[in-house]
């Protein structure tokens, strides 16, 4: 039967078996713990047109997405399908990523960075073709499609004016109601900030969980301020949040370090995301 424990079973699955998911280039520690979070979303959610608004005009909704991948017109909305989910980062790598350095990011983190999210984007096309093996249903995994994700590092109508994209995991992550954002515009989630996401469309009405995400984008941040001290370059503040310009120009710097230390073509950093109250879970307000 296709339904959210399906997804969370394969996921699983996946993370404990694939090689992808292990980090070879250091200990073989697992990148990401098999023990996902799934949330689902209607395709004709509202939420998705204001993300136009709020993320830029750009951001694709779930129907301009399937359909320009399948170059059909869709003509019942309500029977597509967001499938979202947090991968947790392994407890080693938030860990030394702690300890490593005030100023840098670990190994292991930038390992994750890199063939981590090639782990991720390799899941999100296994999910693609199981679902098709097994139920005949068609799907498309957007960040994986370069004619439709793009990068938009300066943009007019774009929150901020620059690095914004045509599609965001987070944001699908916040309509299935997941998790809500904080100040370092990281994902506060029952997992933690520590973690990657990922997100597909398919073509098959699922029970919406859009009614479980909070009124408040920022519902779960406590402005703690912790990830204001961790960040080496004042990139947060709690006036004004995450400066996605100065948190750029630092995470940039992080390539000839990383290629010097570690030997991997990569940037990272994470700095905000370890060793702070939301990095395992959502935390208590006091």
């Amino acid at each position: 039967m296709l339904n959210k424990e399906w997804f969370i079973n394969k996921i699983n699955s996946f993370l404990r078996e694939d090689e992808s998911n292990r980090m070879t280039g250091v200990d073989g520690i697992l990148f990401w713990e098999p023990d996902v979070i799934v949330g689902i979303c209607s395709g004709d959610d509202p939420i998705f047109e204001y993300y136009k608004k709020v993320v830029g005009p750009f951001h694709l909704t779930p129907v301009e997405a399937y359909s320009k991948h399948f170059s059909v017109e869709i003509e019942s909305p309500e029977n597509l399908s967001v499938i979202a989910f947090i991968l947790p980062t392994n407890k080693i790598t938030k860990k030394e990523n702690f300890e490593h350095s005030k100023e840098w990011p670990g190994e292991r983190w930038s390992h994750t960075r890199l063939y981590g999210e090639q782990s991720n984007q390799k899941l999100q096309k296994y999910l693609l073709s199981e679902v098709k093996r097994e139920f005949g249903v068609d799907g498309i995994a957007p960040m994986t499609e370069q004619k439709l994700y793009k990068v938009h590092q300066k943009h007019p109508d774009a929150y901020q004016g620059v690095w914004a994209s045509t599609w965001s995991h987070r944001h699908m992550c916040f309509a299935a109601g997941l998790g809500s954002f904080g100040l370092s515009d990281g994902f506060i989630n029952p997992r933690g900030k520590a973690m990657r996401c990922g997100s597909i469309v398919i073509n098959y009405k699922l029970p919406s969980e859009g009614n479980a995400r909070p009124s408040d984008p920022f519902e779960y941040c406590t402005k703690c301020g912790q990830c204001v001290e961790r960040c080496p370059v004042g990139a947060i503040t709690l006036e004004n949040g995450h400066d996605k310009q100065k948190c750029h120009v630092k995470v940039s710097s992080t390539v000839p370090y990383i290629q010097n230390h570690y030997h991997i073509p990569i940037y990272s950093c994470g700095l905000c995301q370890v060793n702070v109250s939301c990095s395992d879970g959502i935390p208590l307000k006091k």
